[in-house]
């Protein structure tokens, strides 16, 4: 059977900070939740700048802001807001994170994942 996307239940919104994110594991996978207005997202786990793990960045008007270095990116995709350093357009494009596809549904986010099924998919907030 091949891969398909599914749409897996992460946690419950009232489960997520308002002004931090929380790491998640999906598969194995370090991601981190942010909450956004009435909507929460999910990115990389990992600024681009460093690598630096961005687990209880802080969050602010739908900006993930790293502790490291301070450079700050847009939740709903990615985009390099502020840098440690200046960068030429190009460079910021490739230095966007990672967006991974979200959805609200009664309370509850959900993630769209390439599986087989749901039950295939595991999921652990820390």
């Amino acid at each position: 059977m091949s891969a398909n996307k599914i749409w897996v239940r992460v946690c419950d919104l009232s489960d997520l900070p308002a002004d931090r994110a929380v790491n998640v594991h999906i598969n194995n996978q370090r991601l981190v939740i942010a909450r956004c207005g009435e909507g929460a997202h999910i990115v990389q786990g990992y600024c681009t700048h460093m690598l630096y793990a961005l687990k209880d960045a802080e969050v602010s008007n739908c900006l993930i802001t790293c502790s490291l270095h301070g450079s700050q990116f847009d939740l709903r995709d990615g985009s390099v807001q502020s840098w440690a350093t200046p960068l030429t357009e190009d460079i910021k494009q490739r230095k966007a994170l990672r967006v991974y596809e979200t959805e609200v549904r009664d309370g509850a986010l959900y993630l769209a994942w390439n599986a087989e099924s749901a039950e295939k998919v595991r999921v652990r907030l820390s």
